[in-house]
């Protein structure tokens, strides 16, 4: 406006939540004129209000619609405020002769998501630990009515508060009489207005009491010289450590010094100090560091540098005096030192690439654990075998065939207390045979294979490959392999499909049976399957019957044998089709005191109580194999009660002595020679 004198904004900023009534006031009968509005009317004066979006845009006279916007002498009222009414609002006071201007700012915000205040528009606070402090309810004077007391409520983080005994309310204060730290927070003032609410918010910060001492040196040491041996050339980093209690809004002053030198007086690139870091704050009370950096150590850089710190209530200082390092003189004590320490770690690396396997299987009995990811498992491994056809059979093949149907079942089992899953002995059916396979696979901790010259001619691995579960859990390393190589295979028919495989398995170990040699339980080959097979506790395995007498035993004193019951169960099959009459005796003899159930496959079939078999010099050439029932296996025999009639007990020995049992043809059909 021409020829009007314009005090531009004035510096008292309103600001109020969305919903709130607000009253701006003419600011110039508050600080700019003499006069009052009264006094202004008296004179002449009259009073126009405008309203612009910000200072010395334009400026449009505002309408007043008596109700939510309304003149009332040297203010206008908003019953609420909207975020419509943010902007400028200025107040002119003229007559012909005389003009005068100011402006008001209003801002009009909404509340934070799910709080009670904005937080650009809190009050500030701050009190010290241990003292007294009061909380006012701010800008309130314009919402209480003369000579009553506000009916205010108060609020922490905006919920409904129990005050402890040392807080009292008094109208429009909240006074602490003993500041604790959990004090801190955000304190909401309510209180109502006609229809309306009005809230105030203010921020509680609690602080240390102001300190009265200097700041303390927490590294180097003070009232010491400290002395670092530094070689020339080579780069050094001083760090200086400080507690400084709270000053109020005063910062920490460390700084190092060179003599009587500031470091930025030196003049030297290479010399260098940090800026201050803090490392710690609590409650206004910090502990800050600040480093000299010395590139590259020179003659002159050596001497003494000082570390200061200081607030109002004085100064301290600590000491590093750098010095050149001594030549390191070798002596005869300092050889020997290092020739012991030499031939202790050449002795331990030879002890640990001799008895490595010896050396983990001690701790992992006396500090291992259970494999708790494959607790899920059922077994501990999966054996495969081929096994070798009669017309086949040689003083060589017979020794590797005992070996993987005698003794590698009965030591890993009965010695070691593992669970195998040996398919003719343990599988039944659910589905094709392949299915079945991957299932018990999966199932299984390991997978051994035991490779023999006949196992790789017949390319006893291929369902390893055509089944694709069996093929990823080999590529991926899901299970661990175990292969152990009976006999020298190269040369041998598919022996490079072999060294195929291997390259295939992400987890293989490869362990070679030495052959009768390694009859002891204590060789590297039992000792190095023990520690490639899943961590087990060593449990009591309970003593069962001898199947063979003291001079079928093999090499293995301490452990039974069963061939003679698994040959005379490889001919049973020929039996029973030479012999077709022997069928109808084995089938359809029965006596209800005695039936045992073996399994072949998922084909069943009953023990006879009686019946004649022919020599085995009349069975045919046949090979094939069937399940035996573990009780026969481990030399069990069922327990009989003392009431059945000594015919019955006669019956049943003669069924326990009997080792070959016929099988169907249809049985026959489906036997698999692989394992």
């Amino acid at each position: 406006m021409d020829g009007c004198t314009d005090w531009s904004v004035d510096y008292l900023k309103y600001k109020v939540l969305l919903g709130e009534p607000v009253r701006i006031k003419c600011a110039l009968f508050y600080g700019y004129i003499r006069a009052n509005y009264t006094h202004a009317q008296s004179a002449g004066l009259s009073l126009m209000w405008y309203k612009s979006a910000g200072h010395g845009d334009f400026e449009e006279p505002i309408s007043f619609d008596g109700i939510r916007m309304s003149k009332e002498e040297d203010s206008i009222w908003f019953r609420p405020a909207e975020l419509q009414d943010v902007g400028h609002y200025s107040c002119v006071l003229r007559n012909s002769t005389y003009c005068m201007k100011v402006s008001m700012s209003l801002t009009v915000s909404e509340n934070d998501t799910d709080l009670c205040y904005n937080s650009k528009m809190k009050f500030f606070e701050k009190a010290e630990l241990s003292k007294g402090k009061d909380i006012l309810c701010p800008d309130i004077e314009d919402y209480i009515q003369p000579g009553k007391d506000p009916d205010i409520i108060w609020y922490k983080e905006c919920k409904p508060k129990q005050w402890r005994q040392s807080i009292v309310r008094k109208r429009d204060t909240l006074s602490i009489k003993e500041v604790r730290e959990d004090d801190i927070g955000n304190y909401t003032c309510e209180l109502k207005f006609g229809n309306f609410l009005v809230r105030r918010t203010t921020e509680l910060s609690v602080t240390a009491p102001l300190t009265d001492k200097p700041p303390k040196i927490l590294f180097p040491a003070e009232n010491k010289m400290s002395v670092m041996e530094l070689q020339l050339g080579s780069p050094v980093n001083l760090t200086c450590r400080a507690f400084f209690g709270y000053s109020g809004d005063v910062s920490p002053l460390i700084y190092w010094m060179k003599g009587e030198k500031f470091i930025e007086d030196l003049d030297e690139s290479r010399i260098r100090e940090s800026e201050i870091k803090t490392l710690r704050e609590h409650l206004g009370e910090q502990e800050v560091s600040i480093s000299l950096t010395i590139d590259a150590v020179e003659e002159n850089d050596l001497g003494n540098y000082s570390c200061y710190v200081e607030n109002g209530n004085g100064r301290r200082q600590a000491n590093i005096q750098l010095t050149k390092r001594a030549e390191l003189m070798y002596t005869v004590e300092l050889a020997g030192g290092l020739g012991a320490i030499l031939l202790l770690l050449i002795f331990l690396v030879t002890l640990y690439k001799c008895y490595r396997i010896e050396l983990m299987l001690f701790y992992r009995n006396h500090f291992g654990s259970e494999d708790v990811d494959s607790e899920n498992k059922d077994y501990d491994a999966y054996l495969s075998y081929t096994k070798v056809d009669p017309d086949q059979w040689s003083q060589e093949t017979r020794e590797e065939e005992r070996f993987a149907l005698e003794i590698l079942p009965d030591v890993l089992e009965k010695h070691y207390g593992y669970k195998l899953f040996i398919p003719d002995r343990d599988l039944i059916p659910t589905g094709t045979y392949i299915e079945d396979v991957a299932r018990c696979v999966d199932q299984s901790k390991r997978l051994i294979i035991v490779m023999t010259p006949n196992y790789v001619v017949r390319r006893g691995w291929s369902i390893f490959e055509l089944e694709t579960r069996l093929r990823n859990m080999l590529v991926s390393g899901e299970i661990k392999v175990i292969l152990i190589e009976c006999a020298e295979l190269r040369g041998i028919m598919n022996y490079q499909e072999v060294e195929a495989l291997k390259h295939t398995i992400k987890l293989l170990t490869v362990i070679k049976w030495p052959g009768p040699k390694s009859s002891k339980l204590d060789s590297k080959f039992w000792k190095r399957l023990q520690y490639e097979m899943p961590f087990k506790r060593p449990e009591r395995v309970l003593s069962h019957e001898q199947v063979l007498d003291v001079s079928e035993q093999g090499p293995f004193s301490e452990l039974q044998t069963v061939s003679a019951i698994s040959m005379a169960a490889a001919t049973s099959t020929a039996m029973a089709t030479t012999h077709p009459e022997l069928r109808s005796t084995f089938h359809n003899s029965y006596h209800t005191s005695l039936r045992q159930k073996h399994y072949y496959r998922s084909y069943e079939y009953d023990v006879p109580t009686s019946g004649t078999l022919p020599p085995l010099s009349s069975l045919g050439n046949q090979h094939t194999y069937c399940n035996i029932p573990m009780t026969l296996l481990n030399g069990q025999r069922p327990q009989v009660k003392s009431q059945r009639s000594e015919q019955q007990q006669q019956l049943e020995e003669q069924h326990a002595n009997n080792a070959m049992l016929p099988l169907l043809p249809r049985e026959t059909s489906i036997s698999s020679v692989i394992w």
